[in-house]
């Protein structure tokens, strides 16, 4: 039953494999039809009930707010969270980044991975007890290099710019090709998967495997105000 609906879904969105792993589209409407609008749509239907998908940008309790990120999934603890901070929505509401491209190509690879590295900052200066990772999901209507070489091409960046391995990217998704998961029991390691008409059934599973993380932090709204004043006291 999952597969035949996800597999409809996927068919929606544009794209659709042919043995052997290769991308076909119906004519002159892959463009028209795999686009953003779409997509959140459909990421709203897949994430928990109580979490929005939004492209308002995430805030932590330093001040830090990553530009580099497309799109959040936030748990919605009050209605006006983001009126009341000023547009943004507190790093501890946040259970998912998204980065969403049309294409992954070779020139454009390393910039998607460096947005993922700035987003994943989020938190590293703040002064929390605990550590807050934020899981981040790539999602792409495409991508120009095969997936065993896409997952090394990866890893050599990584492995090259020395990148801290906690800011990198959890799930990347090739919608309608495959994807690419990040395997947390090892440092720095990567599977490749070729899932073609199954990815987002998958892709489903796997992300909210990760937003089903209950968090063991609460948001402490006194870490948002930086303002120190006294108040006469009787």
């Amino acid at each position: 039953m999952l597969k035949e609906y996800f597999s409809t879904l996927q068919q929606r969105l544009g794209v659709k494999e042919t043995k052997g792993g290769k991308k076909t589209a119906k004519k002159s409407s892959t463009k028209e039809e795999y686009n953003i609008t779409k997509l959140i749509n459909l990421l709203q239907d897949i994430v928990p009930n109580d979490f929005v998908i939004s492209d308002k940008k995430p805030v932590d309790a330093s001040g830090y707010v990553p530009k580099t990120v497309d799109y959040i999934a936030y748990f919605k603890k009050w209605n006006i969270i983001d009126q009341m901070m000023n547009g943004h929505i507190p790093s501890e509401l946040v259970y998912g980044t998204f980065h969403v491209v049309d294409c992954i190509t070779p020139q454009q690879l390393p910039e998607i991975l460096n947005n993922v590295a700035l987003t994943k900052k989020l938190n590293k200066f703040s002064e929390l007890e605990e550590a807050v990772l934020i899981p981040a999901f790539i999602i792409a209507g495409a991508s120009d290099i095969d997936m065993p070489q896409l997952k090394n091409t990866i890893l050599d960046y990584y492995i090259e710019r020395s990148i801290d391995n906690t800011l990198e990217f959890d799930i990347m998704m090739i919608i309608g090709k495959g994807i690419i998961i990040k395997d947390w029991r090892e440092k720095r390691k990567f599977v490749a998967l070729e899932t073609e008409e199954d990815t987002l059934l998958w892709f489903f599973i796997l992300m909210n495997e990760y937003l089903d993380v209950d968090k063991k932090h609460s948001l402490d709204l006194r870490n948002y105000v930086k303002e120190t004043r006294r108040y006469r006291e009787y």
